[in-house]
């Protein structure tokens, strides 16, 4: 080895010294530095050359500055963290039902349900007093206006998860944009080279985990630098060519949310399995009939089919003398179960009661109630035609698809009883309940306008208060009408599923936050600064550095003496 090849080598590892204590610093004055990633000098023994039969080496050169990662990590925090932001998004959501629900206060649903049933029973106390009556009203309204408050309560948050799935994907299109744009300049960098563009790298790093709260996805390094992302086999980058993606709303029938995803360029959905954007989706979804909308709409219809039963039949203190059914049927001459199949209305028959204040008397007319599930069942317009025969009162399809009936005579009024069929609620006659789910439902305005409608007698007009007691029942005894089952048992049924539910999912979030916990402690451990070993690092690149210079200092000797010598 000559003594210019010893001064040649000597450079070599001048320069990789030097390079390396760069890099070192860098380091250190990054390590408080968000998303920074720890950089590696790269080395490799320089070529040699031949010299006779011998071949030499010219010591150590750098080859590139690397991150120091590992990307199966990288890639196991972006799928948690994909999980983590879709579990935070459902919480929000379940968030919102458990104030519109409201339990273990004083203004929830259950506490509604005991005031209206408490005050049905205090009539059945005192059956003549009109307080009372007040005051059966009045609850009946706030259980209404409770469960309309819920409903609204639910598309309202449906709404704002509508609104905040276009922010996603304006988020989701400006992270693309940048990644695609990181892509070219980092390709441009390179340049096939061994050194990474560190700060550009640093920087989609950043906008890929960013990218992953809102979307799942799947990450792969082409051999140029660039990254191609992927959402549910789908790619949304590749190089330098970002793929937009915009909102779309749909028909209920065909994705159950009402909006979906989809490319600009070729109109093909975008499955999202997770993120934010999932999240969202599945918000919609929890408070659509589907989910904890349909729930508490089904309570509601359940309340006024039970509550309406029993009142239709019940008397007043004082009879009709024009009455008009709240339900508009469609189809009037066709039997029921055809052309309106929610009525629910069964094989059987109801009573009304003409009675006359001048002659003090009473007739009692039964109208039969055909449901078989034949042509020959009973339709509107027989029930109208039957009860118009009747001497005394006129009955008749109204133009807006109602059934009407009036008294001949100021003098002479009418009451119902003994409704075997349903049909009287399901008519929408003497009902005390008007609506058909928790947005719509509400107290009968015949009733908030005139107390005296209010059916608690069973006996006959003005007789008693057993038709209240009935009712106040109603709420906690199990009935053949909810297939054996109270509507405190079936409010009772939604929220415990509620909460089991929600608290399964607290239990999966905090899984997911300790599981990233130490995903993330893992990625630090291999891509975060440790001032130990850079300091370690930097004395040895500096012995190695004064070594070297020393190297050259003696080697430079050697030559001046042999340059002296010839």
């Amino acid at each position: 080895m000559s003594l210019f090849s010893a001064i040649q080598g000597s450079a070599n590892s001048l320069r990789v010294n030097q390079l390396g204590l760069q890099v070192v610093g860098n380091n250190i004055a990054n390590v408080n530095s968000p998303g920074y990633i720890r950089q590696e000098l790269v080395q490799a023994p320089a070529a040699g050359y031949r010299s006779g039969e011998l071949i030499f080496g010219q010591g150590v050169q750098s080859i590139g500055i690397q991150q120091k990662i590992d990307e199966l990590v990288l890639g196991r925090m972006r799928e948690t963290q994909s999980q983590l932001s879709y579990q935070e998004q459902v919480e929000s959501s379940n968030g919102d039902i458990e104030s519109l629900l409201n339990e273990l206060t004083d203004n929830d649903l259950s506490s509604k349900f005991s005031s209206l049933a408490s005050a049905f029973q205090d009539i059945a106390n005192q059956p003549g007093s009109e307080p009372m009556r007040t005051i059966a009203i009045q609850r009946g309204q706030e259980l209404a206006n409770q469960l309309r408050s819920i409903s609204n309560g639910v598309a309202e948050s449906a709404n704002r998860s509508r609104t905040e799935i276009g922010l996603a994907v304006d988020q989701v299109n400006r992270l693309s944009n940048i990644i695609a744009k990181l892509n070219q300049r980092i390709v441009e960098i390179e340049g096939g080279t061994n050194s990474s563009a560190v700060g550009l790298r640093d920087e989609r790093i950043a906008a890929l985990d960013e990218l992953s709260t809102f979307v799942d996805i799947s990450v792969t390094e082409q051999l140029n630098g660039s990254v191609t992302v992927f959402v549910g086999g789908d790619y949304i980058v590749a190089d330098g060519i970002p793929r937009e993606v915009v909102t779309k709303r749909i028909d209920d029938s065909e994705g159950g949310a009402g909006i979906e995803l989809r490319f600009v360029d070729t109109d093909s959905r975008l499955v999202v399995q997770g993120g934010k954007v999932r999240g969202l989706y599945d918000s919609i979804q929890l408070n659509a009939q589907s989910g904890f909308s349909g729930k508490i709409d089904g309570l509601a219809r359940d309340i006024i089919h039970v509550v309406n039963r029993i009142h239709s039949q019940g008397q007043g203190s004082k009879g009709f003398t024009n009455l008009t059914g709240e339900t508009v049927i469609s189809k009037a001459n066709v039997p029921f179960e055809v052309s309106n199949p929610e009525f629910n209305i069964d094989n059987g028959s109801f009573v009304i009661r003409l009675t006359d204040s001048r002659t003090k008397l009473t007739t009692t007319h039964d109208i039969s109630i055909q449901q078989q599930g034949s042509l020959n069942d009973t339709t509107a317009e027989q029930i109208a035609q039957r009860l118009d025969a009747i001497s005394g009162i006129s009955a008749a399809i109204t133009n807006d698809g109602r059934l009407q009936i009036t008294s001949d005579s100021s003098a002479v009024s009418f009451s119902f009883a003994e409704d075997s069929s349903g049909v009287l609620a399901a008519l929408g006659i003497n009902t005390f309940f008007v609506g058909n789910s928790a947005a719509s439902i509400g107290v009968r305005s015949g009733i908030t306008e005139d107390s005296s409608q209010l059916a608690v007698s069973s006996d006959g007009v003005g007789n008693g208060a057993r038709n209240a007691l009935k009712i106040a029942e109603a709420f906690n005894e199990p009935t053949d009408l909810l297939g054996g089952r109270s509507l405190s048992g079936i409010y009772g049924s939604i929220v415990s599923e509620t909460t089991r539910d929600i608290n399964t999912q607290k239990g999966v979030l905090d899984g997911l936050r300790n599981f990233l916990q130490s995903l993330e402690a893992k990625h630090l451990g291999i891509s975060g600064v440790n001032l130990d070993e850079e300091a370690v690092k930097m004395l040895l690149y500096q012995r190695a550095f004064q070594a070297t210079s020393k190297l050259v200092t003696v080697v430079s000797d050697m030559l001046d003496t042999l340059v002296n010598i010839v």
